[in-house]
């Protein structure tokens, strides 16, 4: 745990620097003599950089407190004048007018316990000094819930119903306890969409509520902007203390059975699984969920508070979904190299046919978008309709993307009609590989590709659960393998 200030470089902000080195000093149980030991310290020191050296235009003034063993190390950084430490003058108590500009340090030596300056090459110096503390007092930062709170929260009754509007800012201090600020799903921080889009039936919540009548679990659908019969069911929330209390289980089952009674007209639900865990994939098989795409390296992975993953890398996501009441009939054109795979995926739903037929592409111009997530180095590139350019329109936007700075791309294409014969050979030339399939509309479903450009992705990270999806990573892993070496 670090402290930090950034002031002025200007010798007025030195009653600044004091204040912050003695009431850091305080918080760790510095007395009064210490604390007056240590603003003449960061007076001392303070001074001698800034009336010493130049520090670059507009630079701030930073220090930085470090807790060491019972007691603080205080760093100040000073991109100014490169520091000759062995022409630094020693004060001498016997011949004081000789060695003045020696005191500084003097000072600091008899007031601390170690000074030092430090060489970080092109990040500049820094004047170190550490002070131990007779009544040192380490900042102990515990987010364990006792296990008596567990149990009784475990065992809690709680009421469950579909949000209303009002309880938007409920839902946001779950997602806060659940997630701090690092849930993908931006609308959950704002009050106001949130309130807007449950009022709309955009976003349909089932939540459960303590006996205080908080908000504490939750799992939702998000209604497909393509089509209001199909949702994306996720957005799973639980405080802490909650998160073996079985309404959990109960909110997924009122989901599904949700679905089934074809209210609010919703036939289709699609999740996005996490797969740097498995423990959210159980609702595979719970409901019969038909996993049908993988999506690699989409997000830097969330933080779940109170709960260590040591996950690294980025998130994938396992695309799947589940009809209770059926699809509807569809034929799906694939390539021919990835008929087997696609087949293999899509073996439960016996109402889809997938064909390998191509035409040759008479519409002259393709209809694309893209979708950018710049934060995430993420983007989607969608080809509703095919037409004679769509491999130079597919080319543009994926240049202009890794000018953007974007590592990952997933191409999405319209798979309702015979595709153009050497489509995937195309895709394979700009490292493009195949993903899988996921659903548009009930009559519409799209191809999926992928596109891994300026990063080291390592399949062994994703992490799944059923037989069916770990045959589409290791197919997956192989085309991308035969792309790379390739190259």
């Amino acid at each position: 745990m670090i402290s930090r200030l950034s002031t002025y470089h200007d010798v007025r902000a030195i009653g600044i620097i004091r204040a912050f080195i003695s009431e850091t000093g305080r918080f760790f149980g510095a007395d009064e003599g210490e604390v007056q030991q240590l603003e003449l310290a960061a007076e001392e020191a303070a001074g001698f950089i800034i009336s010493s050296l130049l520090p670059d235009r507009d630079e701030n003034f930073m220090i930085a407190c470090k807790p060491i063993v019972q007691g603080l190390s205080f760093h100040f950084e000073n991109r100014g004048l490169p520091v000759d430490e062995e022409s630094l003058r020693v004060y001498d108590s016997k011949n004081p007018s000789d060695s003045m500009e020696g005191l500084p340090f003097f000072l600091m030596e008899s007031v601390t316990d170690a000074v030092q300056f430090q060489n970080r090459g092109n990040e500049g110096w820094v004047l170190v000094f550490e002070k131990r503390l007779k009544s040192f007092t380490d900042m102990k930062v515990s987010s364990e819930i006792s296990p008596e709170v567990l149990k009784r929260c475990a065992k809690e009754k709680l009421s469950v119903e579909i949000a209303t509007p009002e309880d938007a800012y409920d839902l946001i201090q779950l997602t806060y306890f659940t997630y701090r600020y690092s849930y993908v799903k931006e609308i959950f921080y704002y009050r106001k969409a949130l309130q807007e889009a449950i009022s709309s039936g955009q976003i349909i919540a089932f939540i459960g509520k303590n006996r205080e009548r908080k908000v504490v679990i939750n799992s939702a659908f998000f209604r497909s902007p393509h089509c209001d019969a199909i949702a994306e069911a996720g957005m799973l929330m639980s405080r802490p203390e909650y998160r073996m209390n079985h309404t959990l289980l109960r909110l997924t089952r009122k989901q599904w059975q949700y679905i089934k009674d074809g209210k609010n007209g919703l036939r289709v639900m699609y999740s996005k699984l996490v797969t740097a865990h498995m423990r959210s994939q159980r609702l595979l098989k719970a409901y019969d969920f038909v996993p049908t795409a993988l999506k690699l390296s989409v997000h830097d992975k969330a933080e779940f508070v109170g709960l260590d993953t040591h996950e690294k890398g980025r998130e994938s996501l396992l695309y799947a979904l589940t009809a209770p009441n059926g699809f509807d009939k569809t034929t799906l054109f694939v390539p021919a190299a990835h008929r087997q795979i696609t087949e293999m995926l899509l073996a439960p739903i016996d109402v889809i046919t997938v064909s390998v037929q191509t035409a040759v592409v008479t519409r002259e111009v393709s209809a694309v978008s893209v979708e950018q997530f710049q934060e995430d180095l993420y983007a989607t590139v969608t080809v509703e309709n095919i037409g004679k350019d769509w491999l130079k329109q597919v080319r543009k936007h994926l240049n202009s993307l890794e000018s953007d700075g974007v590592i990952t791309v997933h191409l999405h294409i319209a798979a309702d009609a015979p595709l153009p014969q050497e489509l995937d050979e195309k895709l394979a030339d700009m490292k493009l590989f195949y993903s899988g399939v996921v659903i548009k509309t009930m009559h519409r479903w799209e191809l999926v590709y992928t596109l891994l450009q300026g990063q080291h992705f390592d399949f062994a990270s994703v992490q799944l659960a059923e037989a069916c999806p770990r045959a589409l990573c290791d197919y997956m892993y192989r085309n991308y393998t035969d792309l790379k070496e390739s190259l």
